[in-house]
């Protein structure tokens, strides 16, 4: 089982928009996959709502647990699975330490501009905390990776910012676009890879997902 917690405290950087896409894409790449929805909001909860029992996605589950999931519980809630994704709250709590103990790798997703790359900090500091309990639990420290998302093409802050980034730990590659398709997507409880309509934004996906430890293309 691989598991991905999508992290950041601040809202509105597009973490369930990842979280979905990210689920629907080890869906896709025929893993059995479980998305825990942990933000009170349960916004990722109504995308599985609006999903049509016909979807290319339909066996995809979505559960929601916007408590503190200890690590026998969450082992319990995921046994059976392959690929497990973790849509985190928009703030710093337990929910969200909780699931950076439990993750192989912790996404977190930064938009352009000077406001979400502050509050990086706090988001960094939370993850100490985890690592100190996965510490007493033998685990070792979890990979962080930033990735640079709802990013605008070609602005000065896109180019600029994955290099302010990287004095604060990995920066992935890959970087997300603002897209329409990506709301087009959402409305339909779908994916940008299972709606259809945007290769770039598909493609943007698929690459993340690799990134973060999904299986290569065949």
């Amino acid at each position: 089982m691989h598991t991905v917690a999508v992290l950041n405290q601040k809202g509105g950087v597009g973490k369930t928009t990842l979280a979905v896409n990210l689920a629907a894409a080890a869906h896709v790449d025929r893993r059995r996959t479980l998305l825990i929805d942990m933000d009170v909001q349960g916004s990722a909860a109504d995308w599985y709502q609006a999903r049509s029992d016909t979807s290319p996605l339909a066996g995809l589950v979505v559960v929601r647990m916007d408590k503190r999931l200890t690590l026998p519980k969450f082992r319990e809630l995921a046994a059976g699975y392959d690929f497990v994704v973790l849509d985190g709250p928009p703030r710093l709590d337990e929910v969200t330490c909780s699931a950076a103990v439990a993750a192989d790798v912790v996404l977190v997703p930064v938009s352009p501009g000077p406001f979400d790359l502050w509050a990086t900090s706090s988001t960094l500091a939370t993850l100490d905390r985890a690592d100190e309990i996965r510490a007493q639990l033998d685990r070792e420290p979890v990979r962080r990776a930033f990735v640079l998302n709802r990013a605008e093409v070609g602005t000065t802050l896109t180019r600029d910012t994955p290099e302010v980034l990287a004095e604060r730990g990995e920066v992935l590659d890959t970087v997300v676009h603002q897209r329409i398709a990506f709301k087009k997507a959402a409305l339909a409880g779908e994916s940008v890879i299972s709606l259809g309509g945007d290769e770039a934004a598909a493609s943007e996906v698929q690459a993340l997902y690799r990134a973060i430890g999904g299986r290569r293309k065949r």
